[in-house]
């Protein structure tokens, strides 16, 4: 029997809701940063707006598409609806952790399905309700092990860096991404520290 859940909108609770809180603080203090050396105002409210109403479409393509199913023979995981079903083979997963947070990041708590080469899906609780969540775990069998809190150097100890990050030359491009809006963000601060 394969079992499927899907997100809903609905049910979005408080960690969506401080997710896209958080989405639509940094677009508009990346603009607002702009606007005090490179842009007009006018020009760094239209460029707000389009940010905005991009991520709006990415939100809902992610709820649209995004899917947990267990089979049989496969625990598979889609989190947006342009990215492919990862597959973990039933017979390789040797561990399922729920983890309520992670120490120094937003307020919400994870599903870890762990394969035995170390492979893993993860599941962010921004996009899953605790009963989506108990659906997957009890369909695929195995003693859940439960984390209130956890830290991210401890977490990457125990679990280690998943085979396919290191792989996927897309995860390096978005670091570099996320520190060049970083130094957007912070220029006017930095050019009035030297001037």
């Amino acid at each position: 029997m394969t079992v499927e859940v899907r997100p809903r909108f609905g049910a979005a609770g408080r960690p969506f809701w401080i997710l896209a809180a958080c989405y639509l603080v940094l677009p508009a203090v990346l603009c607002a940063s702009l606007a005090t050396w490179a842009l007009s105002w006018a020009a760094a409210v239209a460029l707000f707006v389009v940010l905005v109403c991009g991520l709006t479409l990415l939100f809902w393509l992610a709820i649209r598409g995004a899917r947990i199913r267990v089979s049989a023979d496969a625990v598979g995981y889609r989190f947006t609806a342009w990215a492919p079903m990862k597959v973990l083979p039933r017979a390789q997963v040797v561990r399922v952790l729920t983890i309520g947070r992670v120490k120094g990041s937003l307020p919400m708590g994870l599903l870890v399905v762990l394969a035995a080469d170390g492979t893993r899906i993860g599941a962010a609780r921004w996009l899953w309700t605790d009963a989506d969540f108990r659906t997957v775990t009890s369909a695929i069998g195995l003693p859940v092990e439960h984390r209130p809190t956890v830290g991210s150097l401890e977490l990457v100890r125990e679990l280690g860096v998943d085979p396919a990050f290191k792989r996927n030359p897309a995860h390096v491009l978005m670091l570099l991404g996320a520190a060049a809006v970083g130094v957007l963000i912070a220029w006017p601060i930095v050019r009035a520290l030297l001037l």
